[in-house]
């Protein structure tokens, strides 16, 4: 698709661009979308396709950095704190309360980090692959929880096959539009009001075009993504409950 491939920071700002289309439609678009004209509800079904491209983005990325990583301390202390203090606008934007157990998705990184770590040491010994399983069910109550850390595992376990990877990234991205559209049809609703979770399927070019390099080193690349994610949250939290 891109002759060269593309780096890691490239395809990290496409994940940046597509959260913040996501955030907007989710967080002011949304609302009502039921009784919205054809024209509003096409816009946020776009922009909701094109957010599906985030998350699985940040889970092929966190795999390749606990892979590539120098220091894997420092990479799951990192995660941890601004998984902390993404929790405050988190909690806001999404609930304007501090009150929830709706963990956020770098929190959803952190636990994927440390099932990553369980299933490494579970080649040599088998008994933790039940850490493992339970690290990933753990996450039931965080954003993209379960599905993201065993889409994580999966791009783990074929790291050296990148045709398995979309081999069976494809299954679980079909398996999420059925299980939505079934959800949805069960309880009443049009069975198609979800179908934009096939956006996640965007993700298997950008698979294809990654040329394995990590892009510009700046401490600005480095950081960018864990300051965007708390401060794009609080900024939506302001606009939507305080002006």
């Amino acid at each position: 698709m891109f002759k060269n491939g593309l780096d890691r920071n490239r395809i990290k700002y496409i994940a940046l661009i597509a959260m913040l289309i996501d955030h907007f439609a989710m967080f002011f678009l949304s609302h009502s979308i039921a009784q919205a004209s054809v024209s509003r509800i096409a816009l946020y079904s776009f922009m909701r396709v094109i957010g599906r491209l985030t998350a699985p983005i940040m889970l092929y990325f966190l795999v390749e950095g606990f892979i590539h990583t120098s220091s894997r301390k420092k990479y799951g202390v990192r995660l941890f704190a601004f998984g902390v203090i993404s929790q405050i606008p988190y909690a806001l934007a999404n609930h304007n309360s501090l009150l929830t157990f709706d963990l956020n998705m770098i929190f959803t990184l952190f636990v994927t980090f440390l099932m990553l770590l369980a299933q490494e040491r579970s080649e040599e010994r088998p008994q933790l692959r039940i850490v493992v399983f339970l690290l990933i069910m753990s996450t039931f109550c965080c954003d993209w929880g379960v599905l993201g850390p065993f889409m994580a595992w999966l791009f783990y376990r074929f790291r050296d096959d990148k045709d398995k990877q979309i081999k069976y990234y494809c299954m679980i991205c079909a398996i999420q539009v059925v299980s939505a559209a079934v959800f949805l049809a069960s309880n009443g609703k049009h069975w198609y009001g979800e179908l934009w979770q096939a956006g996640m399927f965007m993700m298997i070019p950008f698979i294809r075009s990654y040329n394995g390099k990590p892009g510009n080193k700046s401490s600005f690349n480095k950081w960018v993504f864990y300051i965007f994610y708390p401060l794009h949250l609080l900024i939506i939290w302001v606009i939507k409950y305080k002006i």
